[in-house]
């Protein structure tokens, strides 16, 4: 093998010049002491391998939550379905009385502005005009209208603490009976979960006015939020807001993969009969997570303050 004596490029053996850097090989290099040797290529046998720091992570993947959470589940479905009938029912009426509001307001202005006088009666010679709806119709169906929006989004709210906190009693073995945790929510709970839950709503909604994809995020930092207050019961709803947060941070990514991983399941259950299987099924997977997420965070915490008092004491010495 020939190679050039200038930059070491690969030659022909019949090469008079080098085509990367253009030197003359019919000339010849000589040494510091004078002799005269051929240009070397040092090679190496040995392979490089690079080796990067371990992320910390949960050590299981997304189809072993998956089949978890389907074992618990199975031959526990029946348990969900009052909960599910419950949920869809009271959607269909906040929805109802909203659309029926809307409509009714929204033509009542539209024959007041272009049918602002209507033919009403008439006395001897001549005919009465007044408006066909009054400002106090308007008004009043605008008030139904808001207050209609209001329990649509109150529904929406709890419908996420009933679910997660029917998923957390389905890991458990327990029961999984939505009016029963909701009953609980109003008698025991002195309105920390529907306090957590609303502010849960908000937050998010106002989040998402900013193009939508920082709501999604600030929801999966929140997501732990509801196992958080079945955990402790002294826990309050803003400090459960805020130790989510804390417990998500680093795993939010992970968490949104895992639901979004329901997507084309959602989309089915357009049709309400899916919703029986992929309501459970995704509620379990999720909580199943955060119960992973959390022990991990325990596990954590206790190591940190097992290192805490031992660095204090070298550092004493």
């Amino acid at each position: 093998m020939k190679y050039c004596p200038n930059c070491g490029a690969e030659l022909r053996t019949e090469a008079k010049f080098c085509p990367s850097c253009g030197y003359n090989l019919e000339q010849e290099v000589p040494n510091e002491n004078g002799s005269q040797e051929p240009f070397v290529q040092v090679t190496s046998n040995e392979q490089f391998e690079l080796e990067l720091e371990k992320a910390e992570g949960l050590n299981v993947t997304r189809a072993e939550i998956k089949k978890h959470a389907q074992k618990k589940l199975s031959g526990r479905y029946g348990e969900w379905c009052k909960t599910i009938l419950l949920l869809i029912g009271a959607n269909i009426v906040a929805g109802f009385i909203f659309r029926f509001a809307y409509v009714r307001f929204f033509t009542n202005s539209l024959l007041n502005l272009f049918n602002p006088y209507d033919y009403s009666g008439y006395y001897d010679y001549g005919y009465s005009y007044t408006r066909p709806f009054s400002g106090a119709s308007l008004f009043l169906w605008f008030l139904v209208m808001i207050a209609a929006l209001v329990l649509m989004f109150l529904v929406a709210a709890l419908s996420t603490a009933v679910l997660q906190w029917c998923a957390i009693h389905t890991l458990r073995g327990n029961r999984a009976d939505g009016l029963q945790i909701f009953a609980y929510f109003i008698k025991a709970q002195k309105n920390r979960v529907l306090k957590a839950n609303i502010l849960i709503a908000i937050y998010t909604f106002l989040w998402s006015l900013l193009f939508v994809i920082p709501g999604i995020v600030k929801s999966a930092s929140y997501a732990m939020t509801n196992y958080l207050l079945e955990k402790d019961d002294t826990l309050s709803a803003s400090d459960a807001i805020l130790l989510s947060r804390q417990i998500m941070h680093g795993y939010k990514m992970e968490f949104l993969i895992l639901r979004y991983s329901f997507f084309f399941w959602n989309l089915i259950a357009v049709f309400q009969l899916t919703n029986f299987y992929i309501m459970p099924y995704q509620n379990v997977t999720e909580i199943q997570f955060l119960d992973t997420l959390y022990n991990h965070y325990v596990e954590q915490h206790n190591e940190n303050e097992a290192k805490t008092p031992a660095a204090a004491a070298d550092a004493s010495l």
